[in-house]
């Protein structure tokens, strides 16, 4: 369990200094919010006036507003978790990826990995390395998405390591490091794709509080909202898509989806892959990009929490739901 700690705290300072370097260096905090009216459509003539942010409590001035709009949404990273579900609800799950991915149109930039039991990804149709091939790429390839996975599964079958051939998984602390070790590594391969983009992580979760032997409870949610801010910094936004509750399947863990997808402004829903992709695309094409400068004493190094409300009445927001504030020194 001390190995544990200490992993946890290494993964926790690691994304802290990383993903805070241009919000310290600006004094400003960079938001990107989506506007949506009650029948979940974009609302895209609203003002900074029509705004109000408070971090921590505090009403902030907003200093730049910015409505950004595209035809084209940006790329998006599918990750179907392997590692925290077990076998039959994978095999439902794998029957509906290729359901819902053969029926998408064959254009835009969509990408397809594993979460393999091992904590390694395996991409079945994995991101381009050179920007030149981003800008070529377009998804004609679900179009052969049944022999794909199918491949694909039998490949990472061989990678589950042996203390995954029992019916138990691994420890709960185990995988929430390996499953966070898995997201910065998502985040490093999508940190090379230039722009905003987003992750569709396909998962059951994972508890946020765990249960040390002979240690009370650690608090992951800390680590999730670090690993969040690293991501925001490299312009990708989180949604997460789970199978629901079901004891024969998988034990769902919403409160570490909730986390993660509140950390980047993301959102979650139910395994409706067709409708999780038309939403995070639609929040990809229509959303404000909001900068408000707090003052200096602001830059503390603790986790402040975000509340951005909108005054005209029939209009949900979605925006990060705070940030951890590292000063200069």
């Amino acid at each position: 369990m001390r190995s544990f700690n200490r992993l946890a705290a290494a993964l926790l300072l690691a994304a802290g200094a990383y993903a805070l370097q241009a919000q310290q260096s600006t004094g400003r905090v960079a938001l990107r919010v989506v506007a949506l009216d009650s029948a979940g459509n974009p609302v895209p003539d609203l003002t900074a006036a029509d705004f109000s942010v408070f971090d921590n409590g505090s009403p902030q001035k907003i200093v730049s507003l910015h409505l950004n709009q595209s035809d084209q949404a940006g790329p998006l990273v599918i990750l179907f978790d392997l590692l925290n579900a077990n076998f039959s609800s994978r095999g439902e799950i794998w029957n509906i990826l290729k359901t819902s991915l053969s029926r998408l149109p064959a254009t835009g930039s969509l990408y397809l990995y594993l979460l393999v039991e091992d904590g390694s990804l395996y991409a079945v149709h994995g991101l381009p390395e050179a920007p030149a091939a981003q800008d070529a790429a377009d998804a004609s390839w679900v179009r052969n998405i049944g022999p794909l996975l199918d491949t694909a599964m039998r490949k990472t079958l061989q990678f589950r390591p042996q203390d995954l051939r029992r019916s138990s998984p691994v420890g709960v602390p185990e995988r929430f490091t390996i499953t966070c070790r898995a997201l910065e590594d998502m985040g490093a391969r999508m940190a090379m794709v230039h722009g905003p983009k987003e992750l569709l992580w396909v998962t059951y979760g994972f508890p946020s509080a765990i249960g040390l032997e002979g240690e009370g409870w650690w608090d992951g949610g800390p680590t999730l909202r670090q690993l969040g801010a690293r991501l925001v910094q490299s312009e990708i936004t989180v949604y997460t898509a789970d199978p629901g509750m079901n004891l024969d399947r998988g034990v769902l863990n919403r409160d570490s989806l909730d986390i993660l997808t509140g950390a980047t402004g993301g959102r979650t829903s139910t395994v409706d892959l067709n409708k999780a992709i038309t939403q995070a695309e639609a929040d990809a094409r229509t959303n404000y990009s909001l900068e408000y400068e707090p003052p200096a004493r602001n830059w503390d190094g603790k986790y402040h929490k975000l509340r951005v409300t909108v005054a005209r009445k029939g209009i949900r927001l979605q925006t990060e739901h705070g940030y951890y504030a590292f000063s200069g020194a």
